[in-house]
């Protein structure tokens, strides 16, 4: 009897997990967001049509609005390499074989340089999720959302959703794929394809890939030696 009922609670919670709605899978996404304070991100961006790619590890302390971040990239130029550190005052840099200095950018500007807010991020889940052109899929370890945008201005909204400052360059085609994790709810990965119009007859498509990890796990985030005091230029 007891072996019996151990498999009916079993089978109950299988059916249950199985049976979450997008709705219900978004809704436990955007509760969980709340509860983000520090994890760790790896973000690959890369531009096919140039062979331009970058790389960047952020190690983000919402809590604290602390950030260290290092990247690579390539370009014209070759390889180069920079870190950041942010706390909530001052962003400070430090290039290729150089000292750290203050950098010209903002603490709020570091959202949209580097996508540092989980949560503006997860409400983009949000966004794409009651629309047509998504479908929803549950996998053996996460759920999966995939949103093709249909025309130019709707791959526009999405990367304003995200955050993007897009200037004057039109976005004319978007997509987008969410992992969501099936046991805790936290984002995993996303995928992010756009092509944009640079000029009147040149497109460039791009492609972003985040990885999240060690969410409210991270280590604590350790001033840099080398820093400058914000007390130290006038």
């Amino acid at each position: 009897m007891m072996k019996k009922m151990f498999f009916l609670l079993v089978t109950l919670c299988f059916t249950t997990a199985c049976s979450m709605s997008e709705e219900d899978v978004v809704e436990e996404t955007m509760a969980a967001s709340d509860e983000v304070n520090n994890y760790t991100l790896d973000i690959t961006t890369a531009n096919p049509n140039e062979e331009e790619d970058s790389e960047y590890t952020l190690n983000i302390d919402l809590e604290n609005t602390l950030g260290y971040i290092t990247s690579e990239y390539t370009n014209e130029h070759g390889r180069t390499s920079e870190e950041l550190y942010y706390n909530s005052e001052t962003v400070f840099e430090k290039l290729s074989d150089s000292d750290w200095t203050i950098s010209s950018l903002q603490v709020e500007d570091m959202h949209e340089y580097y996508f540092v807010d989980y949560t503006q991020i997860a409400q983009v889940l949000e966004y794409i999720e009651p629309m047509e052109e998504t479908s929803f899929e549950a996998l053996d370890e996460t759920y999966e959302f995939s949103y093709q945008a249909d025309n130019q201005s709707d791959a526009t909204a999405l990367l304003e959703e995200w955050g993007f400052n897009l200037g004057e360059e039109p976005v004319t085609d978007a997509s987008i794929v969410f992992h969501i994790n099936n046991d805790n709810y936290y984002i995993e990965n996303i995928e992010l394809e756009y092509t944009m119009q640079v000029g009147s007859d040149t497109e460039i498509d791009l492609t972003q890939q985040l990885d999240y990890q060690n969410i409210n796990d991270t280590e604590d985030i350790e001033r840099p030696e080398g820093t400058l005091s914000e007390n130290s230029i006038s």
